[in-house]
């Protein structure tokens, strides 16, 4: 990996850790993406997978996700 790759790398470990476990974030060094994959009780059978190569826009696919499989009522009616 190089330098960039790093830098990609914590940036996807920071976005992760802001979505408090709820999502696991990878940067891929190949496809030069951010891999997003939902992780939370109410996820579809077939899972639910967003990237995008700008941080910000995979931060945004993945709030929309969360709104329209209704991951944030469910979390705020069911507290860790």
């Amino acid at each position: 990996m190089d330098d960039g790759d790093e830098e990609q790398r914590r940036v996807a470990e920071h976005v992760e850790w802001q979505k408090q476990g709820a999502w696991v974030v990878l940067w891929g060094p190949y496809t030069r993406r951010f891999w997003a994959f939902a992780c939370w009780p109410v996820v579809p059978e077939e899972g639910v997978v967003v990237s995008s190569a700008d941080p910000n826009v995979l931060y945004t696919h993945m709030r929309q996700v969360e709104r329209e499989h209704r991951y944030l009522e469910w979390r705020y009616k069911n507290p860790r």
